[in-house]
């Protein structure tokens, strides 16, 4: 059997269905992608190269076979959905096909596609640390998270995670370690073997990629004239050091050719950048426990993505406390005559502005990124807001003349100052700036 399938080649699934190949889409290091006809549908088929397998492909192809059963934790990923018999020594295995639109991480790294906004950025990344804390929690781990595992809408922020036959029970040997620079400093000294900690840590890396394009481990270090062996297991392993640590700038940014990090880091919130020098610290490096969990990121971007306002101008604000700052394009004030008070932060209340769940205290993952509110526009009087509510629960509110008042699902609260309601436990208050 020659190494390409050819058109018209048949296939039997281990459920007995049968897969008929109708082209070549593409090829990687592990197998060559097909467009085939299942059941009737096109889907794709990633059929494996024999030297891909590994020192124990039967057991690969078990752990393989049991994602298949056990069906995808989240809609993120292009779960593998049929697995195929063994043929010649290989096997395969059927997945949805990548919609049009999608576009790979590298092409963000490269500038050759760009979000719509800053928003959709956010949206993105929130997408990624759901679906890998559903994974996580359901107890298993991705053990090769890199670069070439996303597909992203730059217009929409939607994600799909593919590559998901490495996917494994936490802490299971499946004899993959993950691809260099996106494995975690303990994999690449070969101290520990792939877990959910080790993905937290390349998670994150693809994180600072999405807002500062570029890896945060390759400062002033990272560009020398012979980067040998010796020199990327200490950037990577025995001595990885965070381009933006405060406390050492021994790996600091080159001026040029860390341009992007320097300038988008600058513009940061001050909470975004503790997290990522939190997450990239040294204790968290070479002790992955230390880690931050994905709910400390979540909390963290739907804060940002609150406190983000577009200026008259099309540009996107970042304001911190929900109060009105300058723009940095036309330099004009951001009018947000409200802001919404919560217990720890405020958030401006401006046309478009949402709180989620995850935002007022413990959540599961399913409801954490589920919309409670929405400051929208009276259709029948432009220019004049209010709030919905967006649960299927009522809220106590009280109105700016202290009269208590239920505001039931699909209810709205007008803008006005002082008046206060209770989501979950949590306090909210409508404030004027």
């Amino acid at each position: 059997m020659s190494d390409i399938l050819p058109k018209g080649f048949t296939l039997k699934t281990i459920f007995g269905e049968t897969i008929t190949i109708d082209e070549y889409i593409n090829e990687g290091g592990q197998g060559v992608v097909y467009l085939v006809n299942f059941n009737g549908q096109k889907k794709a088929l990633k059929w494996y190269k024999k030297e891909a397998l590994g020192k124990e492909p039967q057991d690969f192809y078990e752990n393989l076979k049991r994602n298949v059963i056990r069906k995808s934790p989240s809609k993120e990923f292009l779960w593998p959905l049929e697995i195929t018999e063994w043929v010649d020594g290989t096997f395969g295995y059927v997945m949805d096909l990548r919609p049009s639109g999608y576009y790979e991480l590298t092409d963000f790294m490269l500038t050759h596609v760009r979000f719509k906004s800053f928003k959709t950025a956010i949206d993105a990344s929130l997408q990624i640390i759901s679906a890998f804390r559903i994974l996580h929690n359901a107890g298993y781990s991705y053990q090769d998270l890199n670069d070439g595992n996303f597909f992203i809408n730059p217009d929409t922020g939607k994600v799909l995670i593919c590559d998901n036959d490495n996917v494994a029970e936490d802490g299971a040997e499946t004899g993959i370690i993950g691809k260099p620079r996106y494995m975690a400093p303990e994999i690449v000294m070969g101290k520990n073997k792939p877990n959910s900690l080790s993905d937290r840590f390349s998670m994150t890396v693809i994180l600072y990629i999405l807002f500062c394009l570029n890896h945060p481990l390759e400062g002033k270090r990272y560009y020398v004239s012979a980067l040998d062996s010796v020199r990327q297991e200490k950037l990577y392993g025995s001595e990885p050091l965070f381009m933006m640590d405060p406390n050492d700038q021994g790996n600091g940014p080159h001026p040029v050719l860390n341009k992007n990090s320097i300038t988008i880091w600058n513009c940061l919130p001050d909470y975004m950048r503790a997290l990522f020098i939190k997450s990239f610290s040294q204790e968290a490096l070479h002790k992955p426990v230390a880690r931050p969990k994905e709910i400390e990121w979540i909390k963290t971007l739907t804060r940002f993505r609150s406190e983000i306002v577009e200026c008259e101008c099309g540009n996107e604000i970042f304001t911190q406390n929900g109060k009105p700052c300058a723009c940095d394009k036309c330099g004009k004030i951001a009018q947000i005559p409200f802001r919404l008070e919560l217990s720890e932060y405020s958030i401006p209340a401006v046309k478009g502005s949402r709180l989620y769940r995850c935002q007022l205290g413990v959540c599961n993952e399913k409801d954490a990124l589920n919309p409670i509110l929405a400051v929208i526009e009276k259709k029948s009087q432009p220019g004049v807001f209010g709030i919905v509510n967006k649960t299927e629960k009522h809220w106590n509110a009280i109105t700016s003349k202290g009269e208590p008042k239920k505001v039931a699902a699909g209810e709205r609260i007008p803008l006005k100052d002082g008046i206060t309601f209770t989501i979950e436990d949590e306090k909210i208050t409508i404030r004027k700036n």
